[in-house]
């Protein structure tokens, strides 16, 4: 996107709570100091997380555990801070990225949109194995009555992606903060830091084809995983890359097994959802076929 602006050629569908139409004093400052950042974010988020599953295999007092956190491309504006009129939350990251521009930009009114886009240089760092897992925020009333359960803390303690767990989606980003911004740092200090070891991504691995109609298709061959990061500072020795490995195949049997499972009550539905076929038997056929089964010795 060269630039954020609006059209404004029709009326507001739909202001959510929360939120006010762009001002144009507020569309200066964005492209004069943030343009660059939502930019690098947007390929970052595209390229690198944008309808992926990643998995953080962290240090959890003496266990190791796994977080497998769903970015989808509806979480991406939630995470900017911005909302584009007209457009779902899964538009807006190929709208950014196609220099599209909106009927109007939705910015949020306690002006945490602009404190996101100022940390946003530091979203790659969130792929790195020096970044931290945190879990407990019963003390951190700003995080705590948001409702969230997790999050993910950037290697440079400068962005921090809060993370919500859902019965649909799985565990997904809902929030992101900027940890410069008054005093959430020093709120964060007393937070216990969860270590990554290990950061990974599902993979589905396929096999195309042509069919009959000379149509391409698709055979998944089954699930894997791919390192996108190991933190050599901790796993030093073959033990160690086993004890990762471990992990994370015990999170893809899992993650396999329910997958299983969702498809079984689909097949049940469907069978459910059968008609019943009654087929009524005319007695001397019956007797006929008895008769002649009789004959061959294959009666029981």
């Amino acid at each position: 996107m060269k630039k954020i602006e609006q059209t404004l050629d029709k009326q507001v569908k739909y202001i959510p709570h929360g939120y006010h139409i762009m001002r144009e004093k507020e569309a200066s400052m964005i492209n004069d100091l943030y343009i660059d950042n939502i930019n690098n974010f947007a390929t970052f988020y595209n390229e690198k997380l944008a309808s992926k599953t990643i998995d953080y295999v962290f240090k959890d007092n003496h266990a190791l555990s796994l977080l497998s956190v769903n970015f989808g491309k509806e979480n991406f504006p939630h995470l900017l801070g911005l909302r584009f009129d007209r457009r779902k939350p899964n538009q807006v990251l190929s709208d950014i990225l196609n220099n599209k521009i909106p009927n109007a930009v939705l910015l949020k009114n306690d002006k945490t949109t602009f404190l996101k886009m100022q940390a946003l240089n530091s979203a790659s760092k969130l792929l790195q194995p020096d970044s931290f897992i945190l879990k407990d925020f019963s003390n951190v009333e700003r995080i705590r009555k948001l409702d969230l359960d997790s999050s993910i803390e950037s290697s440079d303690k400068n962005l921090m992606v809060l993370l919500r767990d859902s019965d649909k989606d799985g565990t997904i980003p809902a929030s992101l903060m900027n940890l410069n911004s008054g005093d959430l740092k020093d709120q964060l200090m007393d937070v216990p830091e969860n270590t990554i070891l290990g950061v990974f991504q599902d993979s589905k691995d396929q096999v195309e084809y042509l069919n009959e109609n000379a149509k391409k298709r698709k055979i998944d061959l089954g699930r894997g995983v791919e390192s996108i990061a190991i933190n050599h500072e901790y796993i030093k020795t073959p033990l160690d890359a086993m004890s990762l490995g471990m992990v994370v195949s015990k999170h893809l049997m899992s993650s396999t097994e329910m997958e299983k499972q969702k498809k079984v009550p689909e097949l049940n539905k469907e069978k459910g959802s059968a008609k019943k076929l009654s087929v009524k038997i005319d007695p001397r056929a019956r007797e006929i076929a008895l008769r002649r089964m009789r004959d061959q010795g294959l009666e029981r």
